[in-house]
């Protein structure tokens, strides 16, 4: 199979985190298509587990699916920043931890029918915890809970954020090699 051809792009919003685009693709056979792409600068989220084996987890509220979800701390790329930095910004922000250990734990895609946005997932060891510092438009309410716990949660379908249910089972996979 070979990869379609952009023949015309049309930026038909520009947000405040995303811009969406009807793009015009021809494919292979000839026959060009228009599809929707929201554009995003993509993330990092980060599995941050202290010596108890506790992982840090926010609760804060989305707007999407109108209901409050447990999750990793996590958030957007700004402009120009590699990954890493901002998972370990974010973690900061959001937990007030800076870690001595990082590992990569790859990426999650998240809607690649639709969405540009790729998540780096992290795992965050030997933590150093301080006082949270969220963004003005973050409410966040904090919890360290044991990982065995949290993946038990995900695996009974109690929670279905994307990047926090990929996440914790990379980091515990990755901890019991």
């Amino acid at each position: 199979m070979l990869k379609p051809t952009t023949v015309a792009s049309r930026c038909v919003h520009r947000g405040r985190v995303v811009d969406v685009y009807t793009e015009r693709l021809r494919y292979a056979n000839g026959r060009e298509y228009e599809m929707d792409l929201i554009r995003h600068p993509g993330a990092s989220a980060v599995v941050a587990v202290d010596g108890a084996e506790r992982v840090c987890l926010v609760r804060q509220y989305r707007l999407a699916v109108d209901d409050f979800l447990w999750e990793i701390p996590a958030g957007k790329l700004d402009a120009g920043e590699a990954p890493a930095d901002c998972a370990m910004r974010e973690l900061e922000e959001e937990a007030g931890v800076s870690a001595q250990r990082w590992t990569p734990l790859g990426l999650y895609i998240t809607a690649p029918g639709i969405f540009s946005e790729i998540i780096h997932l992290y795992l965050a060891q030997d933590l150093a915890i301080g006082t949270p510092n969220p963004d003005v438009d973050e409410e966040l309410e904090l919890e360290w809970m044991p990982l065995a716990e949290a993946v038990g949660r995900v695996l009974r379908a109690e929670w279905n954020d994307g990047k926090t249910v990929v996440a914790l089972l990379r980091a515990q996979h990755q901890l019991r090699l």
